[in-house]
């Protein structure tokens, strides 16, 4: 059958009996290592499984010694309910606080409380012990929940604590399995004999088959998921909620470690700039701007700094909240919606915590536009994607991008992002803003006018020269192609073979440019065929050489000119009069020498002149000789 999965993660003070409560429940004792054993005190991450009719439930034994919180860190990230647990002969200590304060800021949405050890002391103890935890979870996620005295030693309680977790369990959504894409935080790594490379994690989003491909990140290592368990059992495929082992033959031990994260080849990536709303526990001291922290994410820790992005001055005080930018010393892989906490560099203890808003944003100026971040936070995806490709402006949004900021698979974006309203689609799953469209075409009629206002005598732009002053750098074919078509429909811009024009563009000169084109026109006109070189009419006319060179390429592009070689210009007039005296000779051939002969040209114009008339099928090539069609 299949049954529901859910994680229940246990928190709370060194010592209050946790592990001795998940082996009463589940009869599986998380402690593993032989340190552990030794100490009577969980250093790493334990844990057990709990199979029921309805559900098969993971439990992640956490330490509670202060030391080793940061391995706490590491297994809360996948937890639907947190099981709070707090011994009745001590009551709530400082790792109660802050395991609970975790709890709080990674958004936990549900749990209870087990008063451990109420074997140990009276009622009327365990009474004011329940009035101390109430007072704890005052207004947060566990108000109200059940509070359930046991004995690990005696069983008395465990059948109330199995039902409240089951009710509590029940509370909760099953994790998306396949609208997301796969995610595994590493949290264990270890080898099998005759098997290679193990990771274990909780599926944190998304679905993993066997020998599917995967990669690991931030590294970019890429392997293939050989075998997969889940709860300890050989299963085809492995679901978000589930505890998870995969077998990677492909990778060596020491390429692996904690933090990393297992992924879908190609669907996420690393950065180290993450942009999140900060909320500063309300015991914690004051946080300036630019200290360094540690950064936990999933099962990941890291170094990094804050800088304020809104109106925050200075420093953040405590119980309040404020938009920043985490500069990391190394990258994470992180999507919108994820859940961080925050602790200081040293000592190392909880202050606050949070939300990722995006994780791929520049860094941005202090005071940034309240808008921007208000639809970060709040925004629904629509709007949130919206402002993703406002801001990458001509450089386009693609889905690959949305999926790797957002974690939504992209057959799931095609879907929900069939009618984005201030999108226009450069291809299918690829848009652009129509702020940076308009912005576009704004610029693009200021720089045509600018270019034939300085250029009077240019017929048209080059193709060339307008993508390299107007378009992103990395611009591609189809980039550029929907762009020019743009200006097309919106008659900004003609585009004519390699060249662009603005529409109804008047090609008549006047002033001293006409004057200069006329004169330089009429001169090739009465040369005919015995052609004048550039430097000759240069020598002629009272002009700057550029001024008499662009005259002469406004005549080429207009037609009146034609280019048969390098510095070689024949008038259109000359060249009908040479094809209609060769058309006399229809159906004879003629060398280069009789050309020359016929025409009193010399080789340097025969030839090219020549070569011209093969191109417009005056004459065919035969040999050395030409046939003349």
């Amino acid at each position: 059958m299949s049954r529901k999965r859910r994680i229940v993660g246990t928190a709370g003070h060194i010592d209050h009996g946790k592990t001795s409560l998940v082996r009463a429940l589940t009869g599986v004792d998380t402690d593993r290592l032989p340190e552990e054993k030794r100490r009577g005190i969980t250093i790493d991450l334990g844990f057990a499984s709990w199979f029921t009719d309805d559900y098969q439930i993971g439990f992640i034994d956490v330490p509670g010694h202060e030391r080793f919180v940061k391995n706490m860190l590491a297994g809360v990230g996948g937890i639907d309910s947190a099981l709070l647990v707090v011994a009745a002969d001590e009551s709530i200590k400082p790792q109660t606080r802050e395991h609970f304060a975790i709890c709080r800021l990674l958004n936990i949405p549900t749990g209870i409380v087990a008063i451990t050890k109420s074997d140990l002391v009276d009622r009327e103890i365990v009474d004011l012990v329940r009035l101390e935890i109430e007072e704890l979870v005052s207004g947060s996620f566990l108000q109200g929940k059940p509070i359930v005295p046991v004995s690990s030693t005696t069983g008395a309680g465990l059948d109330d604590l199995r039902t409240a977790l089951l009710a509590s369990v029940a509370s909760v959504d099953d994790r998306d399995a396949t609208t997301r894409v796969f995610r595994l935080p590493i949290d264990r790594v270890f080898t099998m004999k005759g098997f290679g490379s193990v990771i274990t994690g909780t599926t944190y989003a998304g679905q993993l088959k066997v020998e599917s491909d995967v990669e690991v990140l931030p590294d970019g290592l890429r392997s293939r998921a050989r075998q997969i368990q889940v709860h300890g059992e050989p299963r085809e495929h492995a679901s978000a909620g589930e505890r998870t082992s995969v077998n990677l033959p492909d990778l060596a031990l020491e390429d692996l470690h904690r933090g990393q994260q297992l992924v879908e080849p190609s669907t996420l990536r690393a950065s180290q700039v993450i942009t999140a709303k900060l909320e500063l526990l309300p015991d914690a001291k004051p946080l300036e701007e630019q200290t360094r922290i540690r950064f936990h994410h999933l099962s990941s820790e890291l170094l990094g700094t804050i800088r304020f992005v809104d109106e925050t001055k200075g420093e953040l005080r405590p119980g309040e909240s404020a938009f920043v930018q985490v500069r990391l010393e190394s990258p994470v892989v992180a999507v919108t919606g994820d859940r961080f906490v925050i602790r200081r560099y040293s000592p190392a203890f909880t202050i606050g915590g949070g939300s990722i808003l995006d994780a791929h944003l520049p860094k941005l100026s202090r005071n940034t536009r309240a808008e921007i971040l208000a639809t970060l936070a709040g925004g629904s995806l629509v709007e949130r994607v919206e402002l993703m490709a406002k801001l990458a402006g001509l450089r386009t949004l693609t889905a690959a991008e949305v999926q790797a900021r957002t974690g939504i698979r992209i057959t799931t974006l095609a879907k929900e992002l069939k009618r984005v309203p201030h999108l226009a689609g450069v291809e299918p799953n690829r848009w652009i803003h129509e702020d940076a469209l308009a912005d576009f075409r704004r610029k693009a009629m200021e720089f045509l006018g600018r270019y034939f206002q300085a250029n009077k005598m240019a017929v048209s732009v080059p193709k060339s020269e307008f993508v390299q002053k107007l378009l992103p750098r990395d611009a591609d074919p189809s980039l550029i192609n929907f762009l020019l078509m743009d200006l097309g429909r919106e008659k900004i811009a003609v585009l004519q073979g390699d060249a662009l024009d603005i529409p109804g563009r008047s090609k008549t000169l006047g002033g001293a440019e006409g004057e200069l084109t006329r004169s330089v026109e009429l001169r090739f006109a009465e040369a005919g065929l015995m052609v004048p070189a550039v430097s000759e009419i240069i020598n002629e006319k009272k002009f700057k050489p550029k001024m008499i060179e662009g005259a002469i390429f406004f005549l080429v592009k207009q037609g009146t000119l034609v280019r048969l070689a390098e510095g070689v210009y024949v008038h259109r007039d000359a060249l009908a009069a040479a094809r209609e005296k060769l058309a006399a000779k229809k159906g004879e051939t003629i060398d280069v020498a009789q050309f020359k002969e016929l025409f009193g040209l010399s080789r340097k114009v025969a030839i090219p002149l020549l070569e011209w008339m093969d191109q417009q099928g005056v004459t065919k090539r035969i040999g050395d000789s030409r046939l003349v069609r």
